[in-house]
């Protein structure tokens, strides 16, 4: 359907202004957040409608779930201007403590919003006490020149956040994130610690390197965990295939000349 107004320029004549429309996607809810629980039944169900409010065909090509966690089942992809659908499915929460969230994108021929993102939102208590990582050893990998960790910390407290105040690294280690670190309740967040080597020395692996957070919680005052490194092994450089040398050919005999 083509649209079109007319625009008065500087003398105030009226030119007549022409667009093409556009399909537009909307999703209702945006988001779903089942709030606290504090039973985990396992699974959640949802329903988000989905609706095209421009005046052209709205395709969406594709929907894809953020995790195998979450089902989602998209009655219709083709929507006419101002026709809605409904896109249903289900969250598996089975053993999850903590905030949950994931997403469902679907992709659209909407010029203005390619991709759409759906949110599904839910939150259970914690087992725990304070602030605790999740592993107490944490894996380094070697990446641009340097060493990097990442640190996972859950906060187990159901109301109250937590801060991480300052920590205590192994020499030559850094953490780029500023201080303090807030950890909202029943939530968890994720710490980089790096290091660059000398550019002289070859790193080795280590194991054990000991590393605490110090935080504003009575209950976890310090948090220990620490940082282990296995060098991947190197890989042997597959050898050049061995290229013939040129056969020389012999040079064409020039032709006889005929005699005089």
């Amino acid at each position: 359907m083509r649209k079109g107004s007319a625009v008065a320029v500087g003398s105030g004549l009226l030119v007549w202004c022409s667009a093409w429309g556009a399909p537009v996607i909307e999703l209702e809810p945006k988001a779903v957040d089942w709030g606290r629980q504090v039973q985990n039944a396992g699974e959640y169900t949802y329903t988000i409608v989905v609706k095209n409010s421009g005046d052209e065909t709205l395709q969406i090509t594709n929907v894809r779930a953020g995790c195998s966690c979450t089902k989602v089942n998209l009655k219709k992809q083709t929507l006419a201007p101002g026709e809605s659908t409904e896109m249903t499915g289900a969250l598996t929460t089975t053993g999850i403590e903590g905030t949950m969230s994931k997403g469902i994108i679907l992709t659209t021929n909407d010029p203005q919003r390619p991709t759409a993102v759906a949110t599904l939102a839910i939150r259970f208590p914690i087992n725990g006490q304070g602030l605790r990582p999740l592993g107490t050893t944490m894996p380094v990998r070697w990446r641009d020149g340097a060493l990097w960790a990442y640190v996972t910390v859950e906060n187990c407290e159901p109301n109250t956040p937590i801060l991480i105040e300052a920590m205590e690294l192994p020499e030559g280690w850094d953490c780029p994130q500023a201080l303090p670190i807030t950890i909202p309740p029943e939530d968890r967040k994720t710490i980089t610690l790096t290091r660059k080597p000398p550019a002289e020395a070859q790193t080795q692996a280590f194991a054990d390197l000991p590393l605490t957070l110090v935080t504003d919680s009575a209950k976890t005052p310090r948090v220990q965990s620490s940082l282990t490194y296995r060098p991947e092994p190197a890989v042997p450089a597959t050898p050049a295939a061995a290229v013939p040398p040129p056969v020389a050919q012999p040079a064409p005999a020039a032709p006889a000349r005929p005699a005089p």
